[in-house]
């Protein structure tokens, strides 16, 4: 098996809010003005940054008008340092203005745009055109909580074709330019736990849905398919559509699984309803681990696998223990012969009100690898900076004894104060944010 990969990668996410507010995080955390971030995250001894071309950056306002002077400085310094990037071309984004996820036309002009950009990059290898494209649309059309801002079962569906096609032809688009061009698909690796027999049923439904990006893309969902009744009689998706995304499959050439702590969820009924709560504040569940999911993914897509995407909200020492914690159960799975080939430190330069999924502007900053400085400060290396550096050159993190906040007792509250946290609109998690000050 082939050495393990460490990526340290930015927050890149540009987010249409609603029709007129959009969150940009590489300009909220600098990274769009920093010059020497490249020499940064060379500094921490990773091979691989995963980096942001994004569609509405480069062409904002006229499919046909392109300016990449800012992402050409950015990856010809990771050139330089010898980094290899993973472009990304659109990230929990809708589109440029002209479109937008449900837009029938949003397939093509994101190909156009990933060929143009091919052509500017000729050189960069592997490409993730769209990020967590399943996440994306959750949010954006059954949650509400980004652009349309919809909570519709048909519009999911339209979003998830929109996305599928669009990367299909992107990957095509690209090895035209690129023949040996790799696709590296992203998504959010979710667990979802049964609080009572009730919802068993769909808590096994969302356990198959946590792959449907990953087999919508590659072609695999056909007839005797678990997911294949729901999209077609709740989403929409009528016979030729599923064709076509059959026949044009792209099977990604790696699947980057992302892991937070609220990616593990607990659904229980109330009032006749279903409540959908973050399993780590539940009393009895087990601590958010990486290794089992990771393990089940490997089992049912057969793929080789990463995970993309290692950060917690938590003090720097927390931090170091969550990157511990999966660092450990890679090496632990590649011991077992699962084809985990890389892991990826996440939020270089921090992040900004993601406790909120950038709905409230209330200026709470993450530090990640390096302190968040905004686009005037400069950004600090942490200790998860020391403990990336001590992975990369000896495959392992000492653990001097310090525990996160998702493996503490005082995480847990009643169900009935969680949901009623989320009806005053209460972020998830800000009851631990005093405990951890505190602590710090």
């Amino acid at each position: 098996m082939a050495p393990l990969e460490l990526w340290a990668s930015p927050e890149p996410t540009f987010a249409r809010i609603d029709a007129t507010t959009v969150r940009d995080q590489s300009a909220e955390t600098g990274l769009d003005a920093r010059p020497d971030d490249a020499e940064r995250i060379a500094a921490l001894g990773v091979s691989v940054s995963r980096v942001p071309v994004l569609w509405e950056r480069v062409s904002p306002a006229d499919p046909h008008e392109r300016d990449y002077r800012e992402p050409e400085r950015r990856l010809d310094a990771l050139r330089a340092a010898g980094v290899e990037p993973i472009v990304t071309l659109l990230h929990h984004g809708s589109g440029p203005q002209y479109t937008d996820l449900l837009d029938p036309a949003f397939p093509l002009w994101f190909a156009e745009y990933a060929e143009a950009t091919a052509q500017q990059f000729p050189w960069v290898r592997r490409w993730t055109p769209i990020n967590e494209p399943l996440t994306t649309a959750r949010f954006a059309t059954l949650y509400g909580a980004w652009f349309p801002n919809m909570r519709d079962d048909r519009a999911f569906g339209r979003a998830m074709v929109n996305q599928t096609l669009a990367q299909q032809a992107a990957m095509r688009r690209i090895r035209r330019v690129i023949p040996d061009a790799e696709f590296v698909l992203t998504e959010d690796l979710q667990r979802y736990a049964a609080g009572d027999a009730v919802v068993a049923e769909y808590v096994a439904f969302l356990r198959e849905r946590v792959y449907l990006s990953v087999e919508l893309v590659a072609g695999r969902v056909g007839e005797g398919h678990s997911l294949l009744p729901f999209l077609s009689e709740r989403c929409g998706l009528n016979a030729l559509e599923l064709a076509m995304m059959q026949r044009d499959a792209a099977v990604p050439d790696l699947v980057a699984f992302n892991h937070y702590p609220h990616s593990e969820r607990y659904l229980f009924t109330r009032g006749g309803e279903i409540a959908d709560v973050p399993a780590v504040y539940v009393s009895g569940e087990p601590p958010p681990a990486v290794g089992p999911l990771l393990r089940a993914a490997a089992e049912r897509l057969r793929l080789p696998l990463a995970i993309g995407e290692v950060h917690a909200h938590a003090p720097e020492a927390e931090r170091v223990r969550w990157l511990l914690q999966h660092a450990a159960d890679v090496n632990g799975l590649r011991a077992d012969g699962v084809d985990v080939r890389a892991l990826g430190a996440w939020a270089a330069f921090g992040m900004v009100d993601w406790h909120s999924l950038l709905r409230q502007r209330a200026r709470v900053t993450e530090d990640g690898i390096y302190t968040f400085a905004g686009p005037n400060g400069i950004p600090q290396a942490t200790a998860v900076a020391t403990a990336l550096r001590e992975l990369a050159a000896t495959g392992r993190i000492a653990d001097t004894g310090v525990r996160g906040w998702w493996e503490r007792d005082d995480r847990a509250l009643p169900l009935e104060e969680l949901i009623a946290m989320r009806d005053a609109g209460i972020p998830e998690g800000d009851h631990l944010r005093t405990i951890d000050e505190a602590l710090a």
